[in-house]
Order: structure tokens, then sequence, then C-alpha cells
């Protein structure tokens, strides 16, 4: 009986205890703190400089095509009659070869052309490191733009039902309208899904950006709207592209890649040259390759030391047909130099103008705002001297509160100018 008790009283304390809640850890998150998580964490960040750790590696591997190379083994073969060699040389039990290029005029440039490729792959993840910290800025600016907005407009859809009530008593007063009271509802289930959209966009912005910095998934980003000074913004577009041509990122790339490609043209060409190593080799023989019956003297030491010239004189065109590729490679190297200079000066204009063009519209929602907050300020006198009635205050604070919402709009998009100007001269890292 007394376990029967203490069992019933085990259950019934287990079940009226309450379920332990899950909660999510607020972390607060600034903008450089987001981009410094996403370069050490982006995949695309990670393979970039794989790339470039593989092309120093490439260009180490071609640099010992003029530094000396040796090598020893042995051979065993069975011989009848005449004396042969295994692989161009005699069956011996030991040997030793060494060889010491002194002039290779296709080497030199082979290298020359490996240390650009090298430099062109290092600053290729500069390229991917800028274009991320773009996207992070961006997903990061959307994330904290969404939240302000969604308790605008929650406080939008407040005054508006407050105004769809009053409507509905005056409709039945006689003093509005069906019609009225109809398009109020309409209005408000529209801001019902603007708030639904906003929202969505906000978790989706989080989700992404809790992706490239590589946040755990419990943690709720809180965001500091951030600050984007950079004197590019003010600059002549002239002066902008000059100054982004001798710095920009992609522009260097491509300059390093016309450069290897101009190597490789002339390494093609020095095939045709002539070429000097010095060589030395040394093999010690076996008596049992009957040797000593063909030769008259026969050494079981044997050693070679010298230079060796080779100067090529005929190889069926294939020399010029492969400088003539080369050529056509660095041409379009060449061409892909002039379209992204002319794509970036092209882009440095848009920009600038959608800056000039974004801060204009800024300056007129700022305007709208604070004649809309005066209008307000007025209709609450006027109300507390009733002459106003409660469903205009209604309408007025929707008002003031759409104008709050037009100038975020406004902010950010003079944010995503700024952002999209940074990105095409390759300087976002440069002001975060």
């Amino acid at each position: 009986m007394k376990r029967l008790f203490r069992a019933i009283l085990i259950l019934s304390v287990l079940g009226f205890l309450p379920a332990r809640p899950a909660y999510a850890e607020n972390l607060t998150l600034s903008l450089e703190e987001a981009i410094r998580l996403a370069l050490a964490h982006s995949h695309d960040a990670l393979i970039a400089k794989a790339q470039a750790r593989r092309a120093e590696e490439a260009l180490r591997e071609t640099r010992s095509i003029n530094l000396p190379r040796a090598s020893v083994g042995t051979g065993a073969a069975y011989n009848n009659g005449f004396p042969l060699s295994v692989e161009g040389s005699a069956p011996s039990i030991f040997r030793f070869d060494a060889v010491q290029p002194i002039f290779s005029a296709q080497n030199r440039n082979l290298i020359r052309e490996a240390e650009e490729s090298a430099r062109a792959a290092r600053i290729g993840s500069d390229i991917v490191d800028n274009e991320l910290a773009a996207q992070t800025a961006h997903l990061y600016f959307s994330l904290d733009q969404s939240r302000k907005a969604r308790p605008l407009k929650e406080n939008i859809l407040v005054e508006m039902q407050k105004r769809q009530e009053l409507m509905e008593i005056e409709v039945e007063a006689g003093r509005a309208r069906p019609i009225d009271a109809r398009l109020a509802r309409t209005e408000i289930t529209a801001m019902e899904h603007e708030i639904l959209t906003v929202g969505e966009q906000a978790l989706l912005a989080e989700a992404e950006l809790r992706e490239l910095t590589g946040l755990d998934a419990a943690n709720s980003i809180i965001t500091i709207t951030p600050q984007m000074e950079s004197p590019v913004y003010d600059m002549d577009a002239a002066a902008l592209f000059e100054k982004t041509a001798a710095s920009s990122p992609e522009i260097i790339q491509a300059e390093a890649k016309i450069r290897a490609k101009e190597f490789h043209v002339e390494a093609e060409k020095a095939e045709r040259y002539p070429r000097i190593a010095a060589m030395a080799e040394y093999s010690m023989f076996s008596r049992s390759n009957n040797y000593e019956d063909y030769y008259s003297r026969f050494e079981r030491h044997g050693y070679l030391v010298g230079i060796s010239a080779q100067i090529p004189l005929f190889d069926g065109f294939r020399s010029k047909a492969r400088v003539a590729q080369s050529r056509e490679e660095l041409s379009a190297e060449q061409l892909n130099l002039r379209r992204l200079k002319s794509d970036m000066n092209r882009n440095i204009q848009k920009g600038l103008s959608a800056i000039r063009v974004a801060r204009s519209e800024a300056a007129v929602a700022a305007d709208g705002l604070e004649a809309e907050e005066d209008k307000l300020k007025i209709n609450d006198i006027l109300f507390e001297n009733g002459r106003v009635s409660e469903r205009e205050m209604a309408v007025a604070r929707a008002d003031a509160l759409r104008k709050k919402l037009e100038m975020l709009d406004a902010e950010y998009n003079l944010y995503k100018q700024k952002l999209e100007l940074l990105r095409v001269t390759g300087s976002v890292l440069s002001v975060f």
C-alpha cells in the first residue's frame, strides 16, 4: 500500500511539473564582427585561400626546373651476345645521375609565368573576400531594416483597426457609407499581408546571415545599425575610376593574368632556342654481363662529367602552333581587361548617380516626415478642442507612421547604393 501511494505521489508530482522551456540566446552582433565570422567560416573564402596555396606550391614546383636534379638507382638484366642497354644505360650495380640547367630561356619564362599566376590566385582570394563582405553587409542591413519596419507596420495596423471600428459605428449611425467600412477592412488585410511579408524577410535574412557566419541556430541575432562613411561617395567619377583601376583586385588580377600569358608566349617561343645544362654520371658495372668479352679494356667503374647543349632545328611547326595558341589566349585576356575597365567605369558612374538620387530621396522623405509630425501635433491640439474626430486622429497617426516607413525605406535604399559602389570599387573591407 505504501509503495502504491508513493508511486501515485511521484506520478502526480511529475505531471504537475512544468516542461522546461527552450530559450534562444540573444546575441548582439555588429556588422564588423559578422564580416569577420563570414570570412573565417565561408566555404567560398576557404576554397579561394586553398587555391592560392595551391598556386604557391605550383610556383615552387616550376622554380625547381632550374635546380639541380640527382638520382641513384640500380639495374639487373640478362644479356646474351653484344652488350645491350636498359633504358639507354648499361645494367649497373649502382648508378648516379645529376643534371644542372645552365641556360634555358624557356625555363626562365615558365618561372615568370608561374609567379604571375600565383599572384593572380592570391588576388582571387581578395576578390572573394570583397564579394563575401558585401553579401554579409547586405543581409545584415536587410535584417536590421526588416526588424525596424515591422513594429511601424504593426502600429499602423492598430490605427487602421481603430479607424475601421469607428467607421462601423458611423455606418450604423448613418453617417458613413458601407463601402467606406469595406474599404477600411481591405486596407487592414493589405497591412496584415505587409506585416507577414516583412516578418518572413527578417526570418530569411537572419537564417542566411547565420549560415554565412556559422552561428548556432539557437542564437537570435541582435543587430546594431551600421554606419558607412567613405570619401568615395563624393568623389568625381573619373578620379574614382582612376583610383579604383589602380587598386581594384579584379583589375590587378586581370593584369597579372596578362603578364602570365605574355611570359607563356615567350616560353613557347624559347622552345626553339638553345639549351645548356651541366651533367654528371657514374656507374659501377657487374662482371656478369660479359662486357669483358666484347671490350678489350673493361672498367667496372665508369663516370662522365660534361655539358649538354641542344639546338632545336625542326619540330614540324609544333612550336609555331603553340606560340599562335598562346597569343590567342593573351589576346582574350587583354580583351577581358578592357571589358572589366569599361564595366567598372560605367558601374562607378551609375553608382555615384544612384547615390545622389538616393540622398535626394532620403531628404524628401525626411522633409515629409517632419511635415507630417508637425501636422500630427496640430491635430492633437484640435482633437483636444473637439474640432477633430477620433477617427481623423487615427488616420493622422497612421499617416505619420507611413512617413516613418518611407524614411526607413529611403535610408535602406541609400545604404544599398553605397554598398554597391563599395563592392564595385573593391573597398568593402576597407570601410568595415
